[in-house]
């Protein structure tokens, strides 16, 4: 049996020791990464798996990175109407939840591109035509394009409902629980007011984006922007999420811009461990065409 394929199991497990299946009652328990050894370790014994239990704090994170996410989680647990959601330090790795209403499937992309987007074209002729034929196929690659050819910028100067006045990139890699892929400096204005924003960027290549991972983003962020002197101009922090796919015979940059949030707001959900209510409409989607191509991106 292929591992891909057993971390159903365990999940199965995991929820019966939670779901009274007779009265349909829940307890609501998060999954700790002991918990998730221990029924790894269990299941071993009984069922014969072959997991590992190193590196539990990714075990639904690895699992919703798979664009067959849907399909593999286990049909009693759908049929129960639960689906998880990620959880982070402490220990904490994820919760089972109810499906909000209206919900269909166990884990629903909003982040895909629409039937006709806007396309813009980005050129790459300023890149070395070597880095061009020498592109990775990862994120990194994926991230350092996005900002060496200014995607970002050229997206809040044209596409954005905000009225930004400044961007300047940051940092890439800002290493933590979650690790941000990069974060940038916005100044927008707002009538006759302008406010400062710090712009958090996660980058996937061919893979589902997750919402739980970025609504941590933000609170994280806004944790040092309330926290830290240098940081307490900071009104507002806003998420864009980025991932490669296919447009027609093209393969392009979909960019997907979220409304603003609050640094108090989030800081405050953070607080009270609500982050998982933080709400991330998208205000803005492009898809953004490299010209030429680039291997690993936009390449085949």
């Amino acid at each position: 049996m292929a591992r891909d394929s057993e971390k159903p199991i365990v999940f199965e497990y995991l929820f019966n020791r939670r779901y009274d299946w007779e009265s349909g009652t829940f307890t609501p328990l998060t999954v700790t990464n002991g918990e998730i050894q221990d029924a790894i370790n269990h299941l071993q014994q009984d069922e014969g798996i072959t997991l590992s239990t190193g590196n539990p704090a990714n075990f639904l994170k690895d699992f919703l990175r798979s664009p067959n996410r849907n399909a593999q989680w286990p049909a009693s647990i759908a049929e129960a109407g639960y689906t998880a959601r990620q959880s982070y330090s402490e220990g904490r790795v994820f919760d089972f939840v109810p499906y909000s209403p209206g919900q269909t499937v166990p884990f629903p992309d909003d982040f895909t591109l629409p039937t006709s987007p806007v396309v813009h074209k980005v050129e790459t002729v300023s890149l070395p035509s070597v880095a061009r034929v020498m592109g990775r196929a990862d994120e990194a690659w994926l991230i350092q394009v996005c900002v060496q050819q200014r995607v970002l910028q050229t997206h809040f100067a044209l596409y954005s409902p905000l009225d930004v006045v400044d961007f300047y990139h940051l940092q890439n890699s800002l290493k933590g629980t979650p690790e941000i892929d990069a974060l940038f400096l916005m100044t927008f204005r707002a009538g006759e007011v302008l406010h400062k924003a710090l712009v958090t960027f996660e980058a996937k290549r061919d893979e589902p984006i997750l919402p739980d991972q970025i609504r941590s983003q933000v609170a994280a962020m806004a944790r040092r922007s309330q926290n830290e002197a240098a940081l307490r101009d900071i009104d507002f922090i806003v998420p864009v999420a980025a991932k490669t796919a296919r447009l027609g015979s093209a393969k392009v940059i979909a960019i997907f811009e979220m409304e603003g949030i609050a640094t108090a707001e989030a800081e405050a959900a953070l607080q009270s461990k609500r982050v998982h209510e933080l709400v991330l409409p998208i205000s803005s989607t492009v898809a953004y065409l490299l010209e030429p191509a680039v291997a690993g991106i936009s390449g085949t």
